[in-house]
């Protein structure tokens, strides 16, 4: 798993168990999932590149649109 998605996962949610389902293929596309009682639910998904260091600009949009979703989901779990 990325190091951006682990940091913007954990960040919101500090206790939670990251599992990694790595897919071989091609375009890549990162899911985050979160999983409960009542199922599983898309939080976010993207290209792999938009995580990339070398986009900045992206990365920075992307781990952003990740923190917003990831607090919407918590307040919506509350």
């Amino acid at each position: 798993m990325s190091a951006p998605i682990s940091f913007s996962v954990t960040y919101v949610f500090p206790s939670c168990k990251i599992t990694p389902k790595c897919v071989g293929a091609y375009p890549i596309r990162v899911i985050i999932e979160a999983h409960d009682t009542t199922g599983s639910v898309v939080i976010w998904n993207g290209d792999q590149k938009s995580l990339f260091r070398k986009y900045a600009t992206k990365r920075k949009a992307a781990q952003e649109d990740i923190v917003t979703k990831l607090n919407a989901f918590k307040a919506s779990r509350l």
